[in-house]
């Protein structure tokens, strides 16, 4: 009553009261009526809120820019792939590296050869032509005069079994090829017999270098492309190599001191996925996709066919540990190579989402004013740097005595930190250098929930190892 009272003495107060309002809605005089003070606050609401949107996907944006030069000015050195002034170190260590003809697993495989290792790359289509007659030669020519380097490329067009970059001249040990289509399961095994025949059943390293990022498609046997390629492939490698890499770790005194297995993997697509990385996942990709059918999104699957691996590198660990065979993963980065360039991820669901038609343009407008891999170009890791992160850890001498101890299964990244002493490393224990370390509890929960966690990841990875085992089945038996 008394702030109505206080009105009455006050005339002018009903008029001071819309003005006031006419201020905050942009009528100072007070003389528009509430309809048009409403359409033009209805009018800067939809204009400020246009504003704020857009600027929140343009440092989306932007963020993904600056994070990647972040990593870049704080990325530690790596080893060299081969020491200063070359080596023959590992003479006698017979390799396989899958998808060792482009990329970074053809740095890895030139790498490893010209430090005196037999390699055995897997690709999945020949580089070369067909094998052929050579041509005869001139009477006037002296064949034991050696070849030109004219010469050296030609015979390696013409051999199906080379391959192309590496000559027999450029490298101290070998490096032959084989057709490996990770799509087909009789591919894999065809490639395993192969390559065994190739070293006589004595196998030290086996690198998983071989990936695709297309995903949300059908393979040769009708199962999820990337789930095949990048997961069940490789295990039905390993599944038909590994008894011989272990035979290899228990003779009397194996090259590298015990016998590795290397998968490459990428940490931070793993960090995005999960729902789809279980049994039920792998038994779901089985039955393949539908062209037409929405709801496989090909980033989600990817990053849940490298969460599968990460399980696998885990639970082959427990079986191979005791059977002197170290398993690892390999996070090399991203690298300049057409990987990324070949995805198909733009057809999943979240292709039309505003950030992401913001992310589309800026990578077109990066792309036209820097090449295929936009920013990237600037920031990306060369091939030779992530093949020397694998190698560092499938042929690396501070891993000689780590088999058997328990520490299988590991993930190796250069952001956990540098991979040597000699490149910055500070942990207590070399053979850490480069781990990244398992998250630990959170500040809600106790011991016992996270120990419960651990041990529901445990269980998980064995159900997916008996999922992938009896999808495998018809796959799996013993070469000839």
């Amino acid at each position: 009553m008394g702030k109505a009272k206080e009105l009455r003495k006050r005339p002018n107060a009903k008029k001071d009261a819309q003005k006031a309002v006419g201020k905050i809605f942009g009528d100072p005089t007070g003389k528009k009526t509430e309809a048009e003070l409403e359409e033009e606050f209805n009018k800067k609401v939809e204009l400020w809120c246009g504003r704020i949107i857009r600027g929140v996907f343009m440092s989306y944006s932007l963020f993904g820019a600056l994070a990647s030069a972040f990593e870049w000015a704080t990325r530690p050195d790596m080893p060299p792939l081969v020491p200063i002034g070359g080596g023959d170190d590992l003479a006698g260590v017979n390799a396989i590296v899958t998808g060792g003809c482009g990329g970074m697993g053809l740095e890895l495989t030139r790498g490893l050869a010209m430090r005196g290792a037999n390699v055995v790359a897997g690709c999945r289509a020949p580089s070369q032509a067909p094998s052929r007659p050579k041509p005869p030669l001139p009477d006037d020519a002296d064949a034991d005069s050696g070849s030109s380097s004219g010469d050296e490329l030609l015979d390696s067009l013409l051999d199906p079994m080379t391959i192309e970059g590496i000559t027999e001249a450029s490298v101290r040990g070998s490096a032959v090829r084989h057709e490996l289509d990770l799509e087909d399961f009789s591919s894999v095994r065809t490639f395993a017999a192969k390559a065994l025949a190739e070293h006589e059943g004595e196998v030290d390293v086996l690198i998983h270098a071989a990936g695709s990022m297309r995903a949300c498609e059908n393979t040769t046997n009708g199962f999820e492309s990337a789930t095949q390629v990048n997961y069940l492939s490789p295990v039905l490698l390993n599944r038909l190599v590994a008894p011989r890499l272990a035979e290899r770790a228990g003779s009397t005194s194996p090259p590298l001191g015990n016998a590795r297995v290397v998968h490459v993997t990428c940490s931070s697509a793993a960090s995005t996925g999960g729902k789809g990385a279980d049994a039920d996942g792998v038994l779901l990709a089985s039955d393949g996709v539908e062209p037409r059918k929405k709801g496989c999104d090909p980033g989600s699957r990817y990053a849940d066919s490298k969460i599968l691996l990460e399980r696998h590198a885990r639970s082959l660990a427990r079986k191979f540990d005791k059977k002197n065979v170290l398993v690892a993963a390999v996070d090399p980065g991203d690298m300049l190579t057409d990987y990324v360039l070949k995805a198909n991820w733009r057809r999943g669901g979240m292709r039309y989402h505003p950030a992401a038609i913001v992310s589309w343009a800026v990578g077109k407008a990066s792309s036209a004013a820097f090449g295929p891999h936009g920013f990237g170009s600037f920031t990306k890791r060369q091939p030779e740097r992530g093949a020397a992160a694998v190698a560092h850890v499938a042929v690396g001498d501070v891993f000689r005595n780590v088999a058997g101890t328990g520490k299988g299964g590991r993930v190796f990244s250069d952001r956990a930190g540098a991979f040597t002493r000699a490149t910055g490393c500070t942990r207590e224990v070399e053979d850490e250098c480069g781990v990244v370390t398992p998250p630990g509890p959170k500040r809600s929960e106790d011991a016992r929930v996270h120990e419960a966690k651990a041990s529901k990841r445990v269980e998980t990875d064995s159900e997916v190892w008996k999922m992938t085992s009896k999808v495998l089945a018809p796959w799996s038996g013993e070469l000839e």
